[in-house]
């Protein structure tokens, strides 16, 4: 097993990006059309209101436990991935089940273990959070450096769904420009989202199953190498 200093990881699960293979950015849903306009919504104080309740929902849960789906459509391409994926959020950390790849966050360092190569790339939490959605916020992304924009209710699969549209502060220079926020007010909980990356990327998500208080398996946000015998370690951080 070796160490090798500053190799990029080929896969930034933190936004959706041109060239793939699979970004991570925060959880699916149904693509809808709306008449409402930015402008006219923006002062509505019900996407304020909503979200301070689903955000002091969040923080009554120790931790969280999310299974989900996601869809990656490259429309520039025509290229479409559908995977599914498994969240356990403590805090900042969490542990993130894509595909065969296993991310792991302790807070401060993100470790993202690439089976097929029997690779582990280390990368500072900070750095790649700037770069996208931080799954550690999932469910709470619209706390800090976005706009609010209330579009409305729908009926989804046989409940009322509110939308709200997040767009981040800084646009320019994060690689999506729009968040839709699905969520389901009788529960207070995120149901939907769709990532609308700046260069024709969208990824979709959609949460299968939600469980607050869960209990997180035994050492989850941090990566012990020793259960991988023969893996690389590449350091980014450096």
């Amino acid at each position: 097993m070796g160490v090798v200093l500053k190799k990029k990881s080929p896969i930034n699960f933190a936004a959706p990006m041109k060239t793939f293979p699979y970004p991570f950015s925060a959880i699916c849903a149904v693509l809808l059309a709306f008449s409402f306009t930015a402008s006219a919504q923006s002062e509505d104080p019900r996407a304020d209101e909503l979200l301070g309740k689903v955000s002091a929902q969040m923080q009554e849960y120790g931790s969280v436990h999310a299974k989900y789906t996601s869809q990656m459509v490259d429309l520039q391409s025509d290229f479409q991935m559908d995977q599914s994926g498994e969240v356990w959020i403590e805090g900042e950390s969490y542990h993130l089940q894509l595909g065969e790849y296993i991310i792991v966050c302790d807070g401060n360092t993100v470790w993202t273990y690439e089976p097929e190569m029997g690779e582990c790339y280390i990368d500072d939490a900070e750095t790649i959070a700037e770069d996208g959605v931080d799954p550690a916020q999932m469910f709470t992304i619209w706390e800090a450096d976005f706009k609010k924009v209330w579009k409305g209710e729908l009926e989804s699969e046989g409940r009322t769904l509110a939308r709200v549209d997040l767009h981040p502060t800084g646009a320019d220079e994060r690689s999506f420009h729009t968040i839709q926020c699905f969520i389901d007010p009788a529960v207070l909980q995120v149901v939907e989202l769709i990532v609308k990356g700046r260069e024709g990327t969208d990824v979709h998500y959609k949460v299968e199953a939600f469980e607050g208080d869960a209990p997180s398996p035994e050492g989850a946000f941090s990566f012990d190498k020793n259960r991988f015998p023969g893996t690389t370690m590449i350091d980014n951080r450096l």
